[in-house]
């Protein structure tokens, strides 16, 4: 029915506070009231497995790369540190960058700002390390250590179609370094 309606698909409506363990806190890093705004958030690795597991690769439809399998070198570096070095993770692992069409955000109980919701959530770059995480989680491993760094930029709707492909282009374009 609802692919008849029109509309393409699903919205996707996040509600951390009710449905993910709580807020998570950010630090906005944009000025002002322009058409774009960014924050800084430091999410919580269950809590990011967990929305994972809900959403699925709907997550990813604006991503330019797919989950490769826990075979590919990254993906077992990724599970290594999980498994090894849970409390580094932050430090190794590049995060998140991620957009929405918009956000709630609420003051926390120490007075920080936090995002209670996150309306059409898109991982533009980060998909492996979300897919690793909720692939951990499902093996066994604790995640109670791990933490993503998250870049989200809140593009409005009528820009998405020109901003999101550009910050998913962007955030995916780096030189190749080698291993030696």
């Amino acid at each position: 029915r609802f692919a008849a309606s029109g509309f393409g698909r699903e919205e996707i409506v996040i509600d951390l506070e009710a449905d993910y363990g709580g807020p998570i806190p950010l630090l906005p890093a944009h000025m002002g009231d322009a058409d774009y705004k960014a924050y800084l958030a430091v999410v919580p690795g269950a809590q990011l497995a967990s929305i994972y597991d809900r959403w699925g690769s709907r997550l990813l439809e604006q991503n330019v790369r797919v989950f490769l399998q826990a075979r590919g070198g990254v993906n077992k570096g990724i599970r290594n540190t999980i498994d090894n070095d849970p409390d580094m993770f932050f430090a190794y692992n590049n995060g998140l960058t991620a957009t929405a069409t918009a956000v709630s955000t609420e003051r926390l109980a120490d007075g920080t700002l936090g995002i209670a919701v996150l309306e059409d959530l898109q991982i533009v770059n980060g998909g492996q390390t979300t897919a690793s995480l909720l692939h951990a989680r499902d093996q066994g491993a604790d995640l109670a250590e791990v933490f993503v760094q998250m870049k989200l930029s809140v593009v409005q709707p009528q820009l998405i179609e020109d901003v999101v492909p550009r910050i998913s282009r962007y955030a995916n374009t780096q030189n190749r370094i080698s291993e030696a």
